[in-house]
């Protein structure tokens, strides 16, 4: 689901991280439900692909003739997000073991690793480079190398997934939704006591943000 994304525009086949236990509440730039509507940023591709909490990256290619062909992907670590960097690759986070994979779903391989200083969480990929949120505190921009150009603070501690569009971005801690600038000033944040638990984060084309929860298997 968004350029994200903990689905960043894919499909996802599990539960994937959950953020750190926090209690927040409604802050002073908290805004109104309309002007979450209007900043909310689209997507822009929507790949067939998901991680899931074997260690393997899935690829689902339907076609109308010959049905569903679905390809497995073996990784070394288990994978937790994922973002699409072109139409034949991706970058999944591997949360556990501070590293990254970019996968080339055409050859299904991995062609390159990266290392990164802390526990990897969201991570999503926007303008030739990766907006990575390390252990749940900070965000590093890198190139493809993995090289860190800059970091951006977060609204809150334990945010765990982030979709980065144009001019802005999207994060979630376990309660809210924050839209940030890329320079990590909050333009507004939205919590809601109906949905607890927030997993993934991601937008679509219409400017629509959509968010998954653990405590029940909707979107």
């Amino acid at each position: 689901m968004a350029e994200s994304d903990c689905f960043e525009s894919v499909e996802e086949s599990s539960s994937v991280g959950r953020g750190y236990e926090s209690d927040f509440s409604t802050r002073e730039n908290t805004s109104t439900e309309e002007s979450f509507t209007q900043a909310q940023t689209p997507v822009k591709y929507n790949l067939p692909v998901s991680v899931s909490l074997r260690q393997q990256l899935n690829i689902k290619k339907s076609d109308y003739e010959n049905g569903t062909d679905i390809h497995h992907i073996p990784l070394s670590y288990k994978p937790d997000y994922i973002t699409e960097i072109d139409s034949n690759t991706v970058a999944v986070s591997c949360r556990d073991n501070n590293t990254i994979l970019i996968i080339n779903i055409s050859t299904r391989s991995v062609t390159s690793t990266i290392k990164t200083s802390g526990s990897c969480w969201g991570i999503s990929y926007n303008d030739n480079n990766l907006y990575v949120v390390i252990g749940g505190s900070i965000i590093h921009v890198m190139d493809l190398t993995g090289k860190v150009i800059r970091t951006i603070p977060i609204p809150s501690y334990g945010i765990h997934d982030i979709t980065v569009d144009r001019d802005r971005l999207v994060c979630i801690d376990n309660t809210s939704i924050y839209c940030c600038s890329l320079d990590g000033k909050l333009m507004w944040e939205f919590e809601n006591d109906k949905f607890q638990d927030l997993t993934c984060v991601t937008t679509d084309n219409e400017g629509n943000v959509y968010v998954t929860y653990e405590r029940r298997p909707t979107l």
